[in-house]
């Protein structure tokens, strides 16, 4: 039909479904979540790369719900991780690279302290903070003369 659009009904032809669909949802849900978060709802929902046709809608849902709350619990997990290394709040594992260098922790004036803060920050977004790595960082911040 010239510039119309015709509604068909039946079954859907079979060289039409991908048998990727599978493979694409996984892909989508990394790419949405992350890996970490990810990781949990294909765990949970025994998804993964393997070629699929069908994909039950309850999977396809349940999966997603699970790789929210998933990625609600890291971020809450990285947050609370960049508060033990906070300079400003004195937090423990800040104390301790602190110390592990030589240094007296309270003999950083405010402003190195916020600095810090910001570089850990913006280098360590949440999800992607684990402690070594963060330690690591700050072992390097604290290395350098103050800027």
């Amino acid at each position: 039909m010239d510039g119309q659009e015709a509604l068909c009904s039946g079954a859907t032809p079979a060289d039409t479904v991908s048998d990727q669909v599978g493979r694409l949802f996984v892909v989508a849900l990394r790419e949405h979540f992350g890996e970490a978060a990810s990781a949990i709802a294909e765990r949970e929902w025994h998804l993964g790369l393997q070629p699929r046709r069908l994909l039950p809608a309850r999977t396809v849902r349940r999966a997603v719900a699970c790789a929210e709350s998933a990625l609600s619990l890291l971020l809450a997990q990285s947050s609370f991780l960049l508060f033990e290394f906070s300079a400003v709040l004195g937090g423990w594992r800040f104390r301790r690279v602190a110390e592990g260098l030589g240094l007296d922790p309270s003999s950083l004036g405010p402003e190195r302290r916020e600095a810090l803060d910001v570089i850990l920050r913006s280098e360590f977004p949440p999800p992607s903070a684990d402690a070594e790595a963060i330690t690591a960082r700050l072992r390097a911040l604290l290395s350098q003369p103050a800027h």
